[in-house]
């Protein structure tokens, strides 16, 4: 009771922090399809538009992060220019839906653990993979308790099936038991 009572005080902080951050955050008039802040420098969101990828270096994004697929829907061919023109890194990890794999779990935790960036966007088209690969790293790399950093993908979706069995994957190579709800 006491660490849910913690990580519930942990993610309301993280929230109002949250609110203080987009306020401060310049050109910001609509945010992507279920934005999220998973932590102080590491955000998760669904396809933001043309107009949004182009403002995030304004918005203090200096590293954007895409998990879908150039076929998904709503995908923006020019995505790495819009975002690049900016001042920001772009690297697109396209994670099939139907098959992720460990291989792309390893891809996107190398790419942040040798990051040194103040602020980084992860998404794809919903929110769903961007969430979990968020979740899954902030437990595996972070040592976030799972329960607390799974708050940030339970607000978006709650994952089925193939989903289900990718997390349980990474966290049993990394030995960490925990049952994804």
């Amino acid at each position: 009771m006491r660490k849910r009572l913690i990580g519930a005080v942990a993610y309301t902080a993280a929230i109002s922090a949250a609110g203080f951050i987009l306020s401060s955050m310049a050109q910001v008039e609509e945010l992507p399809l279920n934005y999220v802040i998973a932590s102080e420098w590491l955000h998760t969101s669904g396809q933001p538009d043309s107009e949004q990828l182009a403002s995030l270096p304004d918005q203090g994004f200096d590293l954007v992060i895409n998990l879908a697929t150039p076929t998904s829907p709503n995908s923006i061919p020019d995505e790495g220019r819009l975002v690049t023109q900016g001042g920001a890194s772009y690297v697109n990890i396209p994670v099939d839906w139907r098959a992720p794999t460990y291989e792309d779990f390893e891809f996107f935790s190398g790419i942040l653990n040798q990051s040194s960036h103040d602020q980084v966007l992860v998404h794809c088209m919903l929110n769903y993979r961007a969430s979990l690969f968020t979740f899954l790293y902030r437990t595996v790399h972070q040592g976030v308790a799972p329960e607390e950093a799974y708050e940030a993908v339970s607000v978006v979706w709650e994952p089925e099936d193939q989903w289900i069995e990718f997390g349980q994957m990474v966290l049993a190579r990394h030995g960490i038991d925990y049952r994804l709800p």
